[in-house]
């Protein structure tokens, strides 16, 4: 029984044993699996933690645009409303006076 490990099982209440016997290179597999899962499973948390972070940040980021767009909404008006008080006003000058200057 060269190169496996053998396992002695024996039961409390019944004393009855079971031995079984497993290839050490199905041991070393089994182990390199096991820190694959670990390696993958703590490398998915930790992009699901970046993904939640950059979804929060893309929240906030929309949240100004949609500010800043109001802003630029609100400028746009003002400046057409100034227009229509400098033409009501006669405050607006025409091309024509400008190219006689």
């Amino acid at each position: 029984m060269k190169g496996r490990i053998t396992f002695l099982v024996i039961t409390s209440k019944t004393g009855k044993q079971r031995r079984f016997s497993i290839h050490k290179s199905l041991i070393y597999c089994i182990v390199l699996f096991s820190v694959f899962l670990l390696a993958s499973g703590i490398l998915g948390a930790l992009k699901y933690r970046e993904n939640s972070t950059l979804k929060k940040q893309c929240a906030l980021l929309e949240a100004e645009k949609n500010k800043m767009e109001a802003v630029a909404r609100t400028v746009k008006a003002v400046e057409q409303e100034a227009l229509a008080i400098r033409k009501l006003l006669g405050l607006e000058s025409s091309p024509v006076k400008e190219e006689a200057r």
